[in-house]
């Protein structure tokens, strides 16, 4: 199982991740609402939880990750911003009231979880009815970047893994060449 090394902090926030996942841009494909909460789960450094937090202009956002450390540069480069804020979480246990997230964001971390029963449960859990979760993850594929092949879900099989979990498929997101996107809602 591949887990995120925090050695290799410089390929979360680098040019080439940028221009082949802008922010903003990315986030806007999945049509991310003014207000609203939002979770980013597995936030890392605030690559997406910081512009979230600026189109939410009158919700919040909410970043989680398992690793203090990123929740502490997180926090640093978020100073600044009143509608943010990171936690630190377990695995499978979020910090998060039932039923109180509009949007559940999760970019390149599902392939990292090997009890994805339990990680959707508590998906599940946090969601309103009618919420969104929205994905981005490594396409099946050989890559310049990321995990290796056998680490990776294919699109099909994660969008499996989500009506299993009893989330509504919705649509495939065009990310880029390397990444699918995929909206599930909460019915």
């Amino acid at each position: 199982m591949h887990k995120f090394n925090i050695k290799s902090l410089e390929k979360l926030d680098n040019p080439k991740r940028r221009q082949l996942m802008p922010p903003a841009q990315t986030l806007k494909k999945f049509h991310i609402g003014v207000s609203g909460t939002l979770l980013d789960i597995g936030c890392g450094i605030g690559y997406f939880s910081i512009p979230a937090a600026n189109m939410l202009k009158q919700g919040k956002v909410i970043g989680l990750d398992i690793m203090p450390e990123m929740i502490d540069i997180a926090k640093g480069k978020a100073a600044n911003i009143t509608n943010i804020e990171f936690i630190k979480n377990e695995e499978y246990s979020f910090p998060i009231d039932d039923t109180s997230i509009d949007y559940v964001f999760i970019s390149n971390v599902i392939h990292e979880i090997e009890n994805k029963t339990k990680y959707f449960n508590e998906i599940r859990r946090v969601l309103k009815t009618g919420g969104l979760l929205c994905i981005i993850d490594w396409k099946k594929k050989e890559t310049e970047m990321g995990p290796s092949v056998k680490d990776k879900i294919s699109k099909e099989e994660m969008i499996k893994i989500c009506i299993d979990a009893n989330l509504k498929y919705i649509e495939d997101i065009s990310i880029n060449m390397d990444h699918y996107g995929l909206k599930f809602q909460l019915s």
